[in-house]
């Protein structure tokens, strides 16, 4: 009986020797591994797993290898064990601790090939108490010749005072030579005498950071390849370059509290305003492409003076644009409509998101979208997303209201549609009036989205075919109410082959 079991003892070490001998190979071949498949094996991994698995393996840690997307978040180290009672300062000092563990076999080759990384982002409630740490960071992630930055800090200051200031200096010059995308959030940036711009940069996105005026325009200024710029949260009461821009492309500003924007900007092709009424100066941005643009009272959710605004200013600040998507707030009152001369010379594709708060007792208010449609007489696509009360008369007599011809609407998309005064009133007019009108759909469903307006959230029919965000509801008995005032309204011979009533 003892014979089989020592043969079973030898197999079982036979076993165990094997291993080890697989370990030791595993091993050299490490050492013998060039540093670009070591670099590729770790980007094939989450950082949270390189973490775990520098802990378990030496050998790794003492190849000095860094994963190309250092990425340090609270989930990188603590998961789901951070609940809202725990104390932030400990939490804050150990995830401290576990970011130097990570770069401490890497900080004294941080100057050789075997170092570099693409993507370096720390994202935790830090402040201006953690300054050496954050500082050091900064210096690693330059010297590894990181090509994206990113330092969000919410949630660490709970004072302005406390604001961690990042040291531009330490990117300006050869140092930042690199980086090409710089991404901010909660902190303050404030640019030294001796600053000469970042060499390279073309993206930069701040959320929530304290910046002069004067800054941030110094900053543009000297970032001389700077194509991308996005302001959310920013308070600053202007943003005035006078020099030429001619790289940038993208501008995105969000609840600045701006009062003037002027840029010359001669190649911008995406501009994005969520913002209160503000003087706008692009007319120089002749290629611009897209523009979208939702304007916000200062103390509520939507502006009452923004129809004249849109009717008198906007075609002036961006008369070039191609494709514009405008948020509406239609009022108890709505005041007389003031007229200009400007047009938005190049304007292709229209998409208005209509937000009607109050029923309206008459179609006055369609008039505003009348003289819209008039400032745009290369007009070719129009979409109306209307969100409202349904509240109208259903057996009522409907008759287009006046209005001019348009030569080159081809195509209509009306969602929201519904008995509400003015609605039907507005289509039997485009219906009347585009001669060349190839189609018109009519939707009674209700896509556009309730509550705080802002530029992220418009709807388009070409977003909604290419997203499963936007899956057909089920059809309501309003919205049947809808599509058969729509189909007793518009069941007429003329428009047979233009009308669809989904």
């Amino acid at each position: 009986m003892d014979k089989p079991r020592s043969q079973d003892g030898s197999i079982q070490n036979k076993r165990d020797a094997s291993k080890r001998m697989v370990r030791s190979n595993v091993s050299v071949q490490l050492h013998l591994l060039p540093t670009d498949v070591l670099r590729d094996i770790l980007s094939r991994l989450s950082l949270k797993q390189v973490v775990r698995m520098n802990i378990l393996s030496r050998e790794w840690r003492l190849l000095g290898i860094c994963h190309p997307d250092l990425v340090f978040t609270e989930d990188t180290f603590f998961g789901s064990s951070i609940t809202m009672n725990t104390n932030p300062e400990p939490v804050a000092a150990e995830f401290i601790t576990r970011v130097n563990n990570v770069l401490r076999p890497l900080w004294s080759t941080s100057t050789t090939t075997t170092t570099t990384v693409d993507n370096f982002v720390v994202k935790f409630g830090l402040n201006r108490h953690h300054m050496h740490h954050i500082d050091r960071w900064i210096d690693f992630s330059t010297a590894s010749m990181a090509k994206h930055i990113g330092l969000d800090l919410f949630g660490g200051a709970v004072r302005e005072e406390d604001e961690y200031v990042v040291p531009l200096c330490k990117l300006s010059g050869p140092n930042g030579f690199c980086v090409k995308s710089l991404d901010m959030d909660s902190l303050c940036l404030k640019l030294p005498p001796s600053f000469r711009g970042i060499a390279n940069l073309k993206k930069l996105r701040l959320h929530r950071v304290s910046i002069d005026a004067g800054d941030l325009q110094h900053l543009m200024v000297t970032c001389a390849f700077l194509e991308s710029l996005s302001l959310d949260f920013c308070p600053m009461s202007s943003l005035i370059v006078c020099e030429d821009l001619s790289q940038l492309q993208y501008l995105s500003v969000r609840e600045c509290g701006l009062r003037i924007i002027q840029l010359q900007a001669p190649n911008l092709t995406t501009f994005e305003f969520d913002d209160c009424l503000t003087q706008i100066m692009l007319g120089e941005s002749s290629k611009l492409l897209d523009a979208t643009v939702v304007f916000k009272h200062i103390s509520y959710n939507w502006c009452t003076d923004e129809l004249d605004y849109i009717l008198t200013k906007l075609p002036t600040a961006i008369p070039y644009v191609h494709k514009l998507f405008l948020n509406l707030v239609v009022q108890y009152e709505m005041q007389t409509f003031s007229k200009t001369h400007a047009t938005f010379i190049n304007l292709k594709h229209l998409n208005l998101n209509i937000d009607i708060i109050f029923s309206q007792e008459d179609t006055e208010w369609v008039m505003g979208l009348v003289n819209i449609l008039e400032l745009a007489p290369l007009l070719e696509e129009l979409e109306l997303h209307i969100a409202c009360n349904r509240f109208g008369l259903l057996d009522r007599t409907v008759t287009a209201v006046p209005g001019p011809m348009h030569r080159h609407l081809k195509s209509v998309h009306i969602t929201g549609f519904c008995e509400f005064m003015g609605i039907a009133e507005l289509a039997l007019y485009i219906l009347g009036n585009a001669i060349v009108l190839e189609r018109m759909i009519v939707d009674p469903v209700f896509w556009m989205e309730y509550g705080y307006p802002y530029s992220g959230q418009f709807f388009s029919v070409s977003k909604a075919g290419s997203s499963e965000e936007f899956v057909r509801p089920s059809v309501t008995k309003e919205e049947l109410q809808g599509r058969e005032f729509a189909e007793k309204q518009f069941h007429r011979e003329e428009f047979r082959h233009i009308l669809t009533i989904l």
